[in-house]
């Protein structure tokens, strides 16, 4: 408290008495400090109330008068802007006007006479005449300040409380910057990244609002100082518009997408400008008026763009909007704060918003930010969970599924030893056992040679049986000759004509066998279904290996019968929709103009699967 204390003293010490600031606008920015001077004396200058000047756009030169009491010691004239092009320091004494010192950001920052991010001249009261001039320069620009004596003792003050309050919010700054990172880490998702950024030129462009950064960052470069204020604007301006899309998640069919993108190229493109163009005092004053003029429009049209972009999002229910328009209206609210002081609007000793109402606007912003990014990441971890919980479900349903379709070929295995080779192999052990008990007879060799033909009969069922559980052609010879010896079979019927078309799978071991395994199961399970239920005469089967999937299409000329609903709840594809399922792929069956059926799948190369 006691060090607010302190700094409120020391700008009450801007008003004191003992001395007068007057000021005197040069139009034509041509006169001498000997000419300024007689014009002083003539009494044709204004007293600079309220010891704060603001010019607006000027193209102007002002200056201004500084007259001390003799009593006054060791003082020091603040300028409050850190952004002026150019100040001249004389001081008229018996009658002479003497150059004391040239400084401005137009010129190194060693040329200041101390070291501070906004202008301080150390001025020396004698018994003769005590009286400064000082030539400001910002001619084309906008143009305000305020002036002041302070003592060296309380510009130390000022400066210790300046460092404590700037550490302040600057830690606040970067403890929210470090949260971002930790999101976008842990979630990567980029519109974390977005609002690091977004926080980052914040803090960059006060940094050169308040001449921190040619003070600490670019001493030696008066070409970028000159600059380095209008490049942050451009890219906060940049960095906000691509955080408030993402934030409250902007589509590109909003009226206002494409043109908030507009202004960001628009934006790069003022970078590129201010950059690369050179300008200096008198260069190009239309046109420099003419910049300063648009990019004033796009700052309009961005806060524009936005408030409607806001309003939106806002009916849409969007709770993210509401919390960036809090964060919003908070940060206006200082800046506005900080404007009103400065301007001498308000009542009271607001001192603290004068000089930190943007940086404390940005904080608060960030903060309500804050919340709206952790409440966002709560949706986003609550969504996950319930995703999570349906895939776990799904997963359950498709296991249960599975079971129950691989009891089905158990008991569909059961039934066909049962009915089929139990009954041939009965009638083999009946045709033996007559033989046995009657011996020999006339009959007894026909009996042995119908025996021998269901036992290869017997030996067939039994081999198919086993090529339907696990294809060996596939282990001996891969998949593509596996399919090749299905088509065969399928031709050999002499009920469809089947032709293929394969491409890929040239290289072996690529593929598990449980994987290979299933995908011949899948177009065996359908070429058998096109046979037995389609009545076709010529079928169709593409399968084509992608870089990032499989794809099978298959196709008949037959009644279409495969898309009736009810033939699809059939076991057989139920079973294919569950492989299909299990390796995460599409399956889809549409009708084929006037006949036929046609079957689409597509199996992604999964790692995990494959």
């Amino acid at each position: 408290m006691s060090r607010f204390l302190c700094l409120v003293l020391c700008f009450f010490s801007f008003v004191a008495k003992g001395y007068e600031i007057r000021v005197l606008e040069d139009k034509t920015r041509t006169y001498s400090a000997n000419q300024a001077l007689e014009i002083y004396k003539k009494g044709n200058t204004l007293k600079l109330e309220g010891m704060r000047l603001n010019a607006g756009l000027t193209g102007s030169v002002y200056w201004l008068f500084v007259k001390l009491d003799h009593q006054e010691r060791d003082k020091h004239l603040l300028i409050d802007n850190p952004h002026i092009n150019r100040i001249d320091l004389f001081r008229s004494q018996a009658g002479q006007i003497d150059k004391i010192i040239t400084s401005g950001d137009h010129y190194p920052f060693k040329q200041r006479p101390v070291k501070h991010p906004s202008f301080v001249f150390p001025l020396q009261a004698s018994a003769n005449e005590n009286l400064y001039l000082l030539r400001i320069d910002k001619h084309d620009e906008s143009l305000q300040f305020s002036a002041g004596l302070i003592s060296e003792k309380e510009l130390y003050k000022r400066a210790v409380n300046e460092n404590l309050i700037n550490g302040i919010l600057g830690g606040v700054l970067a403890i929210i910057i470090i949260f971002g990172l930790f999101l976008f880490i842990s979630v990567r998702d980029k519109l974390y990244l977005y609002y690091v950024l977004y926080i980052l030129m914040a803090a960059l462009w006060v940094i050169t609002d308040k001449g921190y950064g040619y003070q600490f960052l670019w001493p030696e470069s008066p070409y970028f100082a000159s600059r380095a204020r209008l490049l942050a604007n451009f890219f906060f301006i940049i960095s906000m518009i691509q955080f408030m899309q993402a934030f409250i998640d902007q589509r590109k069919n909003s009226p206002f997408f494409r043109p908030l993108k507009l202004i960001q190229i628009s934006n790069l493109f003022f970078c590129l400008l201010t950059i690369l163009v050179p300008y200096s005092f008198g260069y190009a004053n239309n046109l420099l008026f003419g910049f300063l003029v648009l990019h004033l429009l796009m700052d309009v049209s961005t806060v524009v763009l936005i408030a409607l972009s806001i309003s939106e999002k806002i009916r849409e229910k969007n709770q993210q909007a509401l919390f960036y328009l809090i964060s919003v209206v908070a940060l206006l609210a200082f800046m506005m704060a900080e404007i009103f002081v400065q301007a001498g609007m308000t009542n009271g000793n607001l001192y603290f918003l004068r000089d930190y109402g943007v940086q404390t606007g940005i904080v608060v912003e960030a903060i309500i930010l804050n919340f709206g990014l952790a409440h966002r990441f709560n949706r986003y971890k609550n969504e996950k969970e319930q995703l999570l919980i349906h895939a776990n479900l799904k997963q359950q349903e498709l296991t249960d599924q599975i079971v129950v379709i691989q009891e089905h070929e158990r008991r569909k295995i059961a039934d066909q030893l049962h009915d089929e080779v139990g009954s041939m192999l009965s009638l083999i052990s009946l045709q033996i056992s007559s033989v046995i008990e009657h011996g020999l007879e006339e009959n007894s060799e026909d009996k042995l040679l119908k025996a021998g033909e269901v036992l290869n009969t017997v030996s067939a069922t039994i081999r198919t049986m086993s090529h339907t559980l696990t294809p060996p052609a596939i282990d001996k010879y891969g998949f593509k000759n596996a399919i090749t010896d299905l088509v065969k079979d399928l031709n050999l019927s002499g009920k469809l004509r089947t032709e293929f078309v394969l491409v890929g799978f040239i290289e072996p071991g690529v593929y598990s066998s449980l994987f290979i395994n299933d995908l011949y199961r899948i177009i065996k399970e359908l070429t058998g279904n096109i046979l037995l239920h389609s009545e076709a005469s010529h079928c169709l089967i593409q399968i084509i290996e992608h870089e990032e999937a499989i794809s099978i299409l298959i196709e008949d000329d037959g009644n279409g019968i495969l898309c009736d609903p009810e033939a699809q709840n059939g076991m057989g594809f139920q079973n294919i929709h569950s492989k299909v399922d299990y390796l995460k792929g599409f399956f889809e069956i549409s009708g084929k103009g006037e006949a036929g059926t046609l079957i689409n799948i597509e199996i992604p190369v999964n790692p995990q699967l494959t």
